[in-house]
């Protein structure tokens, strides 16, 4: 029935415990997943006070380091599961 599953995530607990049941239903179908993170565009006025400090570069530097923490996490938990 699935041959592949997106795995969204954002580092959260939800988004953890969410990988994780996709991950399972995708070792019982034998299907492939796929993990993705999204972030927010770098903009000159924020509310997020971490934003008010970065400059573009600092702020895609710090979102780069995040979605590679994040997909590591999916990554690890797949290959534990012995999923693809």
């Amino acid at each position: 029935m699935y041959k592949h599953i997106l795995l969204p995530t954002d580092g959260s607990a939800l988004s953890q415990s969410a990988v994780q049941y996709g991950i399972s239903l995708a070792k019982s179908v034998g299907a492939k997943v796929t993990g993705i993170t999204v972030t927010e565009p770098f903009h000159v006025f924020a509310v997020d006070t971490e934003m008010l400090t970065d400059t573009p570069e600092s702020y895609k530097l710090r979102m780069k380091k995040l979605a590679t923490k994040y997909l590591t996490q999916v990554k690890d938990a797949a290959a534990q599961a012995d999923v693809l």
